[in-house]
This record gives structure tokens, C-alpha cells and sequence, in this order.
């Protein structure tokens, strides 16, 4: 069975944007029960991104006259924690969300 091996994919979200020259991006996280992986699709194939310690994530993006601001949201064992990816911020920072 698939669902016992922890190097499978058990969970998936999906974010998606084009940019100002009409390009589509497309950015996938996948959880294998321990760690969120990050694939990237920016027009030319996919390549990998970044990863986070986690079992669940989901993903939400915007853009403004800046660019593009992506934040993940990933839960591991009680805790999730707030990534975020703005322009001009090299790779990913934790961000303010808290838990109620």
C-alpha cells in the first residue's frame, strides 16, 4: 500500500500567478508526512524549491505593484507556522501568524 511508505505524497496544495509580462507560475507543495516539498514551474519545466519541516501545508498568493507575495502555511505536530516569499526578500522568511 502506498499510504505506508512516508516517501510517498500524502498531501498537496497549489498556488498559481501570471506575472506583468503575462507568464505563468506555478508553485506545488507536496507533504511526504515529515517534510513540505516545493516544486516550481516558471515556464521552462519544473525544478525543485524550497522545503519545510512539516506534515500539512496550504498556500495563498497576491500580487501587487511589488510583485508577487506568497504565504505557506505549514503544520507540523500543534504548531504551524507562516512562510512567506515577498519580492525583494531573498528566499523564504518566517512570518507574524500565530495560533490562536
Amino acid at each position: 500500500m502506498s499510504g505506508d511508505n512516508p516517501d510517498f505524497p500524502i498531501g498537496t496544495c497549489a498556488t498559481s500567478w501570471f506575472d506583468s509580462n503575462h507568464t505563468l507560475h506555478i508553485r506545488v507543495y507536496s507533504s511526504d508526512g515529515y517534510t513540505i516539498s516545493e516544486r516550481c514551474n516558471d515556464g521552462q519545466g519544473w525544478v525543485a524549491g524550497a522545503s519545510f519541516p512539516g506534515s500539512q501545508a496550504s498556500v495563498t498568493v497576491w500580487q501587487d505593484s511589488a510583485g508577487e507575495h506568497i504565504r505557506l502555511y505549514v503544520t507540523g505536530g500543534d504548531v504551524t507556522t507562516e512562510y512567506c516569499s515577498d519580492p525583494g526578500t531573498s528566499g523564504w522568511t518566517k512570518g507574524a501568524y500565530t495560533q490562536p
